[in-house]
């Protein structure tokens, strides 16, 4: 290879690395515009008061209910609750482990009101069973009956999902960390 030809390699290399480089820059400061952006509307099709206001004040709490929808929302937030409570107690990060175990509480107490329906079930089956024998565990700072337990609570849940006519919803153990917390 000429000397040339080195040189003319070593441009056109530079000019690719150049072009990618504007590039990214390009896409970034997109990205930080399109962050930034804020919704205008002229003004004859301004919102005054949004979805809700425009509702008629009998139809107002219907429609929050549908906004919070069924259990199933209640449902979607323990999942989270419980893998991360189920990685802290194996991580030995109690404190963790409590706090999840305690938003989880929360969370049924909360979708409890909402769907009193459920109320039999949960109180039978875990609530008043392997929910609180779980948190224990955790003040214990007991990884082996911890893990005991959990298992006892994936049963409890499996049994009250098949009570309310959803057998199909079986609880696993967790595989996939939702969080990235450490333990200090």
């Amino acid at each position: 290879m000429t000397r040339l030809d080195s040189r003319i390699r070593s441009f056109v290399a530079m000019a690719v690395v150049a072009a990618l480089v504007g590039l990214g820059a390009t896409a970034g400061w997109e990205a930080v515009r399109a962050q930034g952006h804020s919704h205008t509307h002229s003004p004859g099709a301004a919102d005054p008061g949004g979805w809700y206001k425009r509702l008629s004040p009998d139809a107002r709490a219907a429609a929050i209910e549908r906004q919070f929808r069924g259990f199933e929302t209640t449902m979607a937030e323990v999942a989270y609750r419980y893998t991360e409570m189920y990685f802290g107690g194996l991580d030995g990060n109690w404190g963790y482990a409590g706090h999840m175990a305690h938003e989880m509480g929360n969370a049924i107490t909360a979708g409890l009101e909402r769907r009193p329906q459920y109320r039999k079930s949960a109180d039978a089956l875990f609530l008043k069973g392997p929910y609180p024998q779980v948190v224990d565990a955790i003040k214990a700072k007991d990884l082996a009956l911890f893990k005991q337990r959990i298992e006892a609570l994936r049963a409890a849940c499996t049994a009250c999902h098949a009570a309310e006519a959803h057998p199909f919803i079986k609880i696993g153990v967790p595989t996939v960390r939702r969080n990235p917390v450490v333990n200090d």
